[in-house]
């Protein structure tokens, strides 16, 4: 007898307690808030630990979002952008997260985050963004390594199609 009641005890799922499904959405506001004032901090190593606990979050809203695709913009540091692209990766099935990923490429001027930019573009197999690509490889203006890359994407994407 006693040992059916405590197989049942050990046996039977638990679901968490509301106390827990509480802590834990507090937790991730936490997150978030700790994210957006890092974000905004003057020195670069507060930023990119900011970039850091963004990938924690479960689900950032739409402010961590921003924050992030403002960091890729128009962060000073170049390591901070890169790691906000990289960030980015994980929110990417927004399709507003991809367009604007999209959007930043020609106007980076790091030839490192644009070549991360397009490589996420091509994991993402982003066909909307090919004409910004393909517009990318036929500048002149353009970093000879970054043109040669967007080519380089744009048969991989078609590759794919």
């Amino acid at each position: 007898m006693v040992g059916v009641f405590l197989g049942r005890y050990v046996a039977e799922p638990r679901s968490p307690s509301p106390d827990l499904a509480q802590l834990r959405a507090q937790m991730e506001n936490l997150r978030q808030l700790v994210t957006l004032s890092l974000l905004q901090e003057q020195s670069p190593s507060s930023r990119l630990r900011g970039v850091t606990y963004s990938y924690q979050m479960a689900q950032p809203d739409a402010q961590v979002e921003q924050a992030l695709l403002y960091a890729v913009n128009h962060d000073s540091n170049v390591n901070v952008r890169l790691s906000a692209v990289d960030a980015l990766e994980k929110y990417a099935a927004n399709p507003r997260i991809r367009r604007a990923l999209a959007d930043a490429v020609p106007v980076q001027d790091s030839p490192l985050v644009q070549i991360a930019l397009i490589d996420l573009l091509v994991q993402l197999n982003d066909k909307e963004a090919a004409s910004a690509l393909r517009h990318l490889a036929q500048d002149a203006q353009a970093d000879n390594q970054v043109r040669q890359h967007a080519a380089l994407a744009l048969q991989r994407m078609e590759v794919s199609q």
